[in-house]
């Protein structure tokens, strides 16, 4: 896990933990940090790739890093927002979720994602299909699609879905955005966790801060980090 922070003028920091393959070079992640880091000190978070044990890899190094932030708002998008959900915060606020990865609409039938998933395999070898970029959002660059990750290993998506059915209930602080065609990650599985005053809709792609949309929706997601669901 790598830790880049951002503006460390302000008094307040927020906790930014990112998706799968999601860095901080990216053009798109970029104008996050800096949208956010017009009003706090980010901490911006890139989770290692390849796992194979969810709280070990993802969970455990956010929640010992975040040991001494206090009263901070946490923003995470994707795996980020997974990893986020188990995270045990104590000095953590609101929290903001982009495009949560809380459930998967595996394209094969239960029995062969469950033999899949099963192999005693942790390289990387089940290819992830390749998106187009409105995907992604409509804003999505070369280099952002080309570093993202075009494989997982069968280790890898049987702790994800061991996260998936571990989610602890969601803490009343806690409102999403997403998109209801998101084609990455099950936006049904937001909805059943979430009521739908806490649920903020946009159209574009899995990543809002590489969609169109991002302007009509970034003063909301700012305002939600500092007021929580009221602000929707």
């Amino acid at each position: 896990m790598n830790v880049r922070v951002y503006d460390e003028g302000h008094e307040r920091d927020c906790l930014l933990v990112l998706g799968w393959g999601n860095r901080c070079r990216h053009e798109h992640v970029q104008w996050l940090v800096d949208r956010v880091a017009e009003r706090y000190t980010v901490h911006a978070v890139e989770l290692p790739t390849h796992i194979t044990d969810y709280r070990r890899e993802w969970v455990g190094p956010v929640e010992r890093y975040a040991t001494d932030l206090d009263d901070v708002p946490v923003l995470a998008h994707s795996a980020g927002g997974l990893t986020a959900a188990h995270a045990d915060l104590p000095g953590a606020t609101n929290r903001v979720y982009l495009s949560p990865w809380w459930g998967s609409d595996f394209p094969l039938p239960e029995f062969a994602v469950r033999a899949i998933t099963s192999l005693p395999v942790s390289r990387p070898v089940i290819p992830t299909g390749s998106l187009e970029p409105e995907a992604i959002g409509d804003l999505a660059t070369d280099e952002q699609l080309a570093d993202g990750p075009d494989a997982g290993s069968p280790a890898f998506f049987r702790t994800v879905r061991e996260a998936h059915a571990a989610l602890p209930p969601a803490r009343e602080d806690a409102v999403a955005f997403c998109t209801l065609t998101d084609r990455v990650v099950d936006p049904r599985a937001v909805g059943e966790r979430l009521p739908a005053d806490r649920i903020r809709l946009y159209d574009g792609g899995h990543e809002l801060f590489s969609s169109s949309a991002r302007d009509r929706h970034v003063g909301t997601v700012l305002d939600a980090l500092e007021r929580g669901p009221s602000a929707l």
